[in-house]
């Protein structure tokens, strides 16, 4: 569920290639002309062997002095100045990455956010969440925009159309930077994954459309045509299917889904704007953020900017003494759609997410022993409780599809026995959609068991019900 959480600006700011290594609507894919690179202006090898190589600067002849003054005009930026590029091979990239998350996440943030995914059977106890990780980057990477360097790193192994695109999605990076301060925004918050995640949208939609005009203009010389043309429903599937083509078997498709959310629904909020607004809109909106994910999934409650409901982390003395928070964060109404995904049909999960009004959950440690509470909250419809009322016995259904017969089924409380995970039990109190999953017993080098029934599962729900 937070595969999005301490590394969503990293990632989503990184990432630029979609399936088989190509962009977003590859069916339309620059042809290179005399205002693009070409492979052989990004690489050489040195005596290593690695693909490195510095790209020239706006004041050279090089392929981004070619590319920039294009990326300036189709985003209606100018560069204040130069912005200096390297051409790497892909393991150079990711060692790149490593670095980077090194140095601005703090120890064990990515297996904290792995061991969620687990305990929420998102993923096989004995899966390794972190390597995974960099092999859908290696995948899927093509190049980034490094805010911390002022530097572009772009794939030595492109083929032309695909370093076409790529270069102009981070030249706009670079433009963003330069006038936004990417810098700044892009600094680790803890406990602020869903403020991330909107940042990270905005600005990601922003490159990603001002590339798909590239490609429209490449592709359809003297055409009228603009991104914001694409019918929404038409984009997203060919977001999807580009990210569904390039992804191993052996990557689970929440952290396929995860990795495209901010690409996806950061484009749509993007040409949302500009069809009411052109690119001024877009500015607007780098000098009025959104604030949540739910600002970019509805553009309108980014326009009377509606904030977040204020959810109080879950408490979790039933477990008994020895426990300890060693995280605790919000999804944001973009972070619920895709774990209700996981149990839900695409159609269904978006509408049991979109009333979300606020959310905290918190993971929880005891030796080797694990758990996870989330609390979801929900504005109110014609009466208080309407949507919490009607999201409960979808998400109870789509639980029971997927994980057998509940042991325990109330009106408003199941709960199932997990022979690894331990329980997971889902409840209703008021406004709030409120679940636990564990205890669980973990290993590194076995299975996980069970250390909890569900007899202790309602008892930690009715704890979290009854905190203010």
């Amino acid at each position: 569920m937070k595969a999005r959480d301490a590394v969503v600006w990293i990632i989503a700011t990184t990432v630029m290639a979609c399936g088989e290594r190509r962009p977003p609507q590859a069916s339309i894919a620059a042809t290179p002309g005399s205002a693009a690179p070409s492979t052989s202006d990004l690489a050489s090898q040195d005596g290593g062997g690695r693909t490195e190589r510095v790209l020239e600067s706006r004041q050279e002849s090089g392929p981004i002095a070619r590319m920039l003054p294009r990326v300036e005009r189709i985003r209606g930026l100018d560069s204040t100045r130069d912005i200096p590029g390297v051409a790497i091979d892909r393991p150079g990239l990711i060692s790149r990455i490593r670095q980077h998350v090194a140095i601005e996440l703090p120890a064990g943030a990515i297996r904290n956010e792995g061991r969620e995914l687990q305990l929420l059977g998102f993923l096989d106890t004995g899966f390794d969440y972190e390597a995974a990780e960099y092999q859908l980057l290696e995948d899927q990477l093509a190049g980034f925009y490094e805010p911390g360097d002022r530097t572009m790193y772009l794939a030595s192994d492109l083929e032309p159309q695909d370093a076409d695109a790529t270069l102009a999605h981070e030249l706009v990076h670079a433009l963003q930077d330069q006038r936004w301060h990417l810098d700044e925004l892009s600094r680790y918050r803890p406990g602020e994954s869903d403020f991330a995640a909107a940042i990270g949208s905005l600005a990601e939609g922003d490159a990603t459309s001002a590339m798909l005009d590239f490609v429209i203009e490449s592709n359809m010389p003297g055409s009228k045509r603009k991104a914001p043309d694409m019918p929404d429903e038409l984009c997203e599937a060919q977001f999807r299917e580009g990210f569904d083509r390039g992804r191993r078997s052996s990557i689970p498709a929440i952290m396929t889904r995860s990795l495209i959310a901010p690409y996806l629904y950061g484009t749509l909020f993007v040409h949302a704007l500009r069809r009411q607004g052109g690119w001024d809109e877009v500015n607007r909106a780098w000098s009025n953020l959104p604030t949540t994910t739910e600002q970019i999934l509805h553009v309108d409650k980014w326009r009377v900017h509606e904030p977040p409901v204020h959810v109080g982390a879950p408490p979790f003395a039933s477990l008994g003494s020895g426990w300890l928070a060693i995280d605790q964060d919000s999804e944001g109404e973009l972070g619920t759609r895709i774990a209700f995904e996981q149990w839900l049909g695409a159609s269904s999960a978006a509408a049991c997410s979109a009333p979300w009004g606020g959310d905290r959950g918190v993971l929880v440690e005891n030796g080797d022993r694990t758990a996870f509470a989330w609390r979801v909250r929900y504005d109110p419809g014609k009466s208080p409780y309407e949507h919490s009322q009607r999201v409960f016995p979808v998400l109870a259904e789509g639980l029971s599809q997927h994980l057998g017969p509940p042991a325990v089924h109330k009106r408003s409380l199941v709960c199932f026995e997990r022979h690894e995970l331990g329980p997971l039990a889902l409840g209703v109190e008021g406004p709030d959609l409120l679940l636990v999953a564990g205890p669980a017993r973990t290993s590194a080098r076995g299975p996980w068991s069970s250390d909890a029934t569900c007899s202790l599962a309602q008892t930690w729900i009715k704890e979290i019900a009854s905190a203010q």
